[in-house]
Parts: structure tokens; sequence; C-alpha cells
């Protein structure tokens, strides 16, 4: 690591560590109570698809007089209407986020697949390739459930999600200190 990513690691080490705590409970919340978690994702991210609708909209009138005025415009009001809609339908919201969901993981391990096929010569491809295999199976899954896995689905990968990045941000500092502590 470098030194400046160390020193800044080593002086913050307190938040880094009490964000993690704070990120795997967080985790750990949303895994026993997958429900409440799915709402509250479906919740955030109806609220983004509506501010970004607002600030692609705001930024295509500001630039009217560019190229591609009607299209960004156009994909301004489009997320504007995808926010309000999925912000007045929980259930709806958490339905179309979940296939959504399925397909982006599914298109996501096909492409690490060629991708890793086409790094195929390079030292670890096949990680890349593995990772693109889970993907495409848990691609499968999430669509072969689907409606079914709407309800918990999303809430149990946030908490996942959290409870690895708070692992990392405990893992960091405390590696950085006990590598420090050996010199």
């Amino acid at each position: 690591m470098k030194t400046e990513i160390i020193d800044e690691v080593r002086q913050n080490s307190g938040w880094f560590i009490a964000l993690g705590i704070f990120m795997i409970l967080l985790g750990i919340a949303a895994i026993v109570e997958p429900f409440i978690a799915t709402i509250a994702v479906a919740r955030v991210l109806s609220w983004v698809f509506l501010f970004a609708g607002i600030i692609r909209t705001i930024h295509a009138v500001q630039s009217r007089r560019q190229r591609g005025f009607w299209a960004k415009l156009l994909i301004g009001i489009l997320y504007i209407i995808t926010g309000i809609l999925l912000l007045s339908n929980v259930l709806g919201a958490t339905l179309s986020l979940t296939i959504a969901f399925g397909w982006v993981i599914l298109a996501q391990g096909i492409f690490e697949v060629i991708a890793a096929f086409q790094a195929r010569p390079e030292p670890n491809w096949g990680w890349m390739l593995f990772s693109g295999i889970i993907a495409i199976i848990l691609g499968i899954l999430i669509l072969y459930q689907w409606p079914f896995n709407a309800v918990w689905l999303l809430g149990v990968f946030t908490g996942v999600s959290f409870l690895f990045s708070g692992a990392w941000m405990i893992a960091i500092p405390w590696a950085i200190s006990h590598r420090l502590s050996r010199i």
C-alpha cells in the first residue's frame, strides 16, 4: 500500500472501525428483517430515480441549445415518472426492482464470461470466469424464483453487501496497525 493511503487510514482508523461496525449491524438487521429492508431499498431507489430525473431534466433545459436536447429531456421525464410510479406502489417497486436486478446480474455474468475468455492467456483469468458463472447462476435463480423472492431478496442482498463492506472497513485498519506493529 502507498504510504499516503496507510497514513490516512491510520489517522482515521477509529472512523473506519465505527463505520464498519455500523455497516455490520445494518447488514445483520437487513438479513434478520429482509421484508423491511427490501421496502427500504425500494423506497431509496425510488427516490434516487425521482431526484435523478429532476436533475436530468434541469440539465436538459439548461443545455437546450445543444444537440440531443429532446432525448435528454425525455430521459429526465422518464426517470421522474419512474420514480413517482415506484414511490406510489411499494409492492410494485419491489417486484420491478427484483426482476430488473435478476436481469442485470444475468447480463453481468454473461459479459464477465465473455471477458474472461477474451483475457484467457492472462494470469488469474479463471477468477473472472468463476465470477461470471456464479453471476449467471444467481441471475437465473433470481428470475426463476420471481415474483416470490421479491419480498426478501433485495433486503438480504443489501444486508450481505453491508456485512462485507463493514468487514473490510474493520479489516483494513486492523491489518495496517498489525503490519506497523511488526516494523
